[in-house]
């Protein structure tokens, strides 16, 4: 696990029968990773934002991200801190 908190939730979007599960952690330079489990994407904030879910879905939705490969090179935690969000999102 991360050894940040992690903020889970539906949005109710219908993109599956499942909806729209997105899990959500702060880095260590105040961005949010999050990842969207139903439409296996990934993403980091551009800027320092709370880790709320209004916050991350301005974010998504505005499209104020970037790719986390660019904001997390190390290849082997990238996959580590994906694979705990895409965890927590599929249990909801």
């Amino acid at each position: 696990m991360t050894d940040q908190p992690i903020i889970a939730f539906n949005t109710g979007r219908h993109y599956t029968d499942r909806g729209q599960r997105i899990a959500a952690t702060r880095l260590a330079s105040g961005r949010v990773l999050f990842v969207d489990y139903d439409r296996d994407l990934d993403y980091v904030t551009v800027e320092p934002v709370p880790l709320t879910r209004q916050a991350v879905m301005c974010c998504y939705d505005a499209n104020d991200t970037e790719s986390s490969y660019s904001a997390i090179p190390d290849y082997a935690e990238r996959t580590r801190l994906i694979e705990t969000l895409e965890r927590v999102a599929a249990a909801l």
